[in-house]
């Protein structure tokens, strides 16, 4: 069997596309227990004062649990919450999911604990309700301990454990009604493993990624969009998409048509595949930036158990940096600089050695100077990214 599963501190979604990703993430696959991974960062302010915290901590673990079986666990924490303009106040979230198979049985399990949490200073109590909802009339609607599940279809068992679930029903900020916002979301799953004949081959694309850190705070985590990640056993040879209309952090991104693409084989001979991440009309840090279309793409071919052969490359159509024109095929890893601003890397490939044997690629690679100013200080922007390897 294979266990798997992931939390984060935070997630913010507007019309199912992804706005901010897993603040704080962590994530487990596993095939029996005693497996774990972890992850922290000391604060976050996301979206101009959507979210505020100061700290996330995030757990995944597989365990024995007394009885037998094994267990997969996903904890978030997170502490210092302010939602919504102060809307939602709580000194500390704890949420849990598990998810156990032993013998031919499965179970699951979820919930959330709160410290002093008050909405509109109506305070509640430390346990609240599964799935209980709160309307703050004309701004949200907020689900408090959301718990989902599922037996069957396409995994043995799935379990869902969220602390807070905001639904917005008019705009706040940067963000406009109907966008969701998650706080701790818990995933843990169990599946059955797919037969692979060869060697497996791993890989992800993205169109574009947004960070900004300041030490080990968090101003925004929007991304990867239009991700989509290599199954180890290939796609059979069909080209597997993941399509983006639009993204626009004002400011800093937008881009439209992005996606990001998986294509590959995989026989008891060899092992091949590419990745490919593309973006068009892209306009970076107030047109500063501006390219009319990106493809990055990685491939790797493997023969009979041989090191592999792996290529990758950029093309970029129409970019201009700072009112200087590039051409299509710009030489790997050009660094590029918009003095007391950004660091650009174009074209960039970083070749991956054993045992990760591979090649990463990045359209551009945005990164501010240590003089930038305050509102971009520890940005760190991908345009156009796709990577590709074999574990031997």
């Amino acid at each position: 069997m294979v266990y798997r599963s992931v939390s984060g501190g935070s997630r913010v979604t507007v019309a199912g596309v992804v706005r901010s990703e897993l603040t704080g993430s962590s994530t487990l696959r596993a095939t029996g227990p005693g497996r774990s991974s972890g992850n922290a960062i000391a604060a976050v302010n996301l979206l101009g004062g959507v979210l505020t915290a100061t700290g996330v901590s995030t757990q995944q673990k597989t365990t024995r649990p007394f009885g037998g079986g094994t267990m997969i666990t996903s904890e978030a924490k997170i502490a210092g919450v302010s939602l919504l303009g102060g809307a939602i106040t709580v000194d500390a979230i704890e949420t849990r999911t598990t998810a156990t198979l032993h013998d031919d049985e499965v179970k699951r399990t979820g919930g959330t604990k709160f410290v002093n949490l008050k909405v509109r200073d109506n305070d509640l109590p430390i346990t609240v309700p599964k799935n209980t909802t709160v309307t703050i009339p004309g701004l949200a609607k907020v689900v408090l301990n959301e718990v989902k599940g599922q037996v069957g279809g396409d995994a043995l068992i799935k379990s869902w454990a969220t602390g807070i679930k905001i639904t917005l029903l008019s705009s706040f900020g940067q963000l406009e009604k109907g966008a969701v916002i998650e706080i701790t979301p818990t995933k843990a799953l169990i599946v059955l493993p797919v037969p692979i004949d060869g060697e497996p081959i791993f890989g992800v694309s993205y169109s574009t990624r947004t960070r900004i850190h300041v030490g080990d705070a968090v101003k925004l985590n929007a991304g990867p969009t239009s991700a989509m990640i290599m199954p180890a056993g290939g796609t059979n040879g069909a080209e597997l998409v993941n399509s983006v209309a639009k993204i626009n952090l004002p400011g800093l991104l937008r881009a439209f048509a992005l996606s990001g693409s998986a294509e590959g084989t995989v026989t008891a001979d060899e092992s091949d595949g590419t990745m490919t991440g593309e973006v068009a009309d892209v306009s970076l840090l107030n047109g500063a930036i501006q390219v009319d279309a990106i493809s990055a793409t990685a491939h790797l071919n493997q023969v009979d158990g041989s090191p592999p052969t792996v290529t990758g490359g950029s093309r970029l159509v129409g970019l201009v940096i700072n009112g200087r024109s590039f051409p299509v095929s710009v030489e790997p890893n050009t660094v590029v600089e918009i003095p007391g601003l950004v660091k650009v890397i174009i074209n960039e490939q970083i070749r991956q050695e054993f045992p990760f044997n591979g090649i990463a690629v990045r359209g551009l690679h945005v990164i501010a100077l240590p003089d930038a100013p305050e509102d971009i200080v520890g940005l760190d922007l991908e345009v156009g990214v796709a990577a590709i390897w074999v574990n031997n």
